[in-house]
């Protein structure tokens, strides 16, 4: 069983239905014991009855006349006896028990029990008068009221572990509730509000000491969080006007005509460097941002397929510099709700990495399409597939996979991040939805627009293009 209350109770059926078969089993042994008792004091006192009977009448045995006359009046009543004379021989058999033997010798002075025709007789030898005598009484009746009892215990023990399995399960139940209410606060706990705290229960049990150490350790998290994002933010902001001013004097030395060829390389490549470390803590200090206070937008109705038209023509300029084919499949209008800035930041680092991570001579596939009530903006590319184990890595900040190399102009790991950050903002998300040798597809999942939902619930998105 996979959750904690299926177990409990399980447990506690098992328990209590093996407690309850030992009680039932102790309380048939002990039942039929008294019962046994009880037989064998009424066997002793018919046994009294008739020794006494023996020692009035003062039989005389040898006289067989006599003896059959004192059997027949006096033993009618004893359905199982057994009478011996001094020598062992017998004297009287009750009929009902026809050749069987009863008793030895050895047999004195306790009881047993023997088998008449099927049936269970309980014997207890005496002596009396010079004669041994075995008397027995039927046990089917004890018999009967021990399997009467049984069939009764076994009738209500299912309705038994039945009714424990009910309530171990309801009383678990209600002992993991605390559990699930935590499990379900923490879930809801991320990066972008670590401030949020489980509930703490008043008693101070276990559960709630639970709930105060995880609170203690969210608060940890937090400003450790809190700390991070800080010097992120504070260490982007201060490194802009360095950058910015480093980058302006080199423009400015690489503009002059007194430079030669080989340091007008060197100032280029510092450019270059300059640029790239720029994009780097733009990022950085967007991403500490989005983390800090999350992003503030400027909600608008926003043409998704008039977005990506605009994107198009930078993308077919950074295509056909990488020797790429750019082709686009557009449905009609579609609108979302969110900032258009922010959302073209997003469409446009996926078709940066579709340019960049792609093969020569490859293929740039853009399409806009409506898939229920979501909006998709999807890139395809032919690169070269990502390894399973980084599907999802590829979302972290500065993730580099090993395709880096098939290009020559590096990234920086943070467009992805960034892509997914905006996306999230807007109620959607960016997902990976192809990577193999073929086909690379990233697609940018958003909510309709509320006023065109049911508008555009009718169009139909684009497949992702196989080989």
């Amino acid at each position: 069983m996979k959750t904690l209350r299926a177990r409990v109770a399980l447990w506690t059926v098992a328990v209590v239905t093996g407690v309850l078969i030992l009680f039932g089993a102790g309380a048939a042994w002990n039942l039929r014991k008294e019962l046994v008792e009880n037989l064998d004091q009424e066997i002793k006192t018919e046994a009294g009855t008739l020794g006494a009977e023996i020692e009035e009448r003062q039989v005389d045995w040898s006289n067989r006349p006599r003896a059959e006359a004192f059997f027949a009046e006096e033993l009618a009543q004893f359905h199982y006896v057994e009478i011996h004379d001094a020598a062992q021989s017998v004297l009287y058999r009750s009929p009902i028990l026809g050749n069987q033997e009863v008793f030895s010798g050895s047999r004195q002075g306790r009881s047993f029990e023997l088998s008449s025709n099927g049936r269970p007789i309980r014997f207890e030898i005496f002596e009396r008068g010079g004669l041994t005598f075995a008397l027995g009484k039927d046990l089917g009746g004890v018999n009967e009221t021990l399997a009467g009892l049984v069939r009764a215990y076994l009738f209500t023990l299912p309705l038994v572990v039945l009714a424990v399995g009910a309530g171990g399960w309801l009383s678990a139940r209600r002992a993991v509730a605390p559990i699930q209410t935590i499990t379900a606060q923490a879930e809801k706990i991320s990066a972008s509000d670590l401030h949020q705290r489980i509930p703490e229960p008043s008693s101070a049990d276990e559960i709630g000491q639970l709930a105060q150490v995880l609170n203690e350790m969210f608060d940890r998290l937090q400003r450790s969080f809190e700390q991070i994002t800080r010097f992120t933010s504070d260490a982007s902001h201060e490194l802009k006007t360095p950058l910015a001013l480093m980058r302006a004097q080199v423009e400015t030395a690489l503009a002059s005509p007194e430079i030669g060829a080989a340091e007008r390389e060197v100032f280029s490549d510092l450019v270059e460097q300059c640029t790239q470390l720029s994009q780097i803590v733009d990022g950085l200090l967007f991403l500490s941002r989005a983390d800090d206070r999350g992003l503030a937008l400027e909600q608008s109705a926003v043409d998704l397929t008039a977005l990506v038209r605009e994107l198009a023509e930078d993308a077919e300029i950074l295509a056909t510099a990488a020797t790429l084919t750019l082709r686009c499949e557009l449905a009609e209008e579609i609108v979302v709700s969110g900032d258009g800035r922010l959302l073209r930041r997003a469409a446009m680092n996926l078709i940066d990495n579709a340019v960049k991570y792609n093969r020569p001579g490859g293929m740039v596939i853009l399409a806009a399409s409506v898939d229920g009530r979501e909006a998709a903006f999807s890139v395809r590319n032919t690169g070269l597939g990502l390894a399973p184990e980084s599907h999802e890595k590829i979302f972290e900040r500065f993730f580099r996979s090993d395709l880096s190399h098939y290009t020559e102009t590096a990234g920086h790991g943070l467009g992805l991040s960034i892509a997914r950050e905006i996306a999230r903002a807007h109620g959607g998300d960016v997902v990976l939805l192809r990577s193999d040798a073929e086909w690379t597809e990233f697609s940018i999942r958003l909510p309709l627009s509320p006023a065109r939902a049911l508008a555009t619930a009718g169009s139909s998105g684009y497949p992702p293009v196989g080989p």
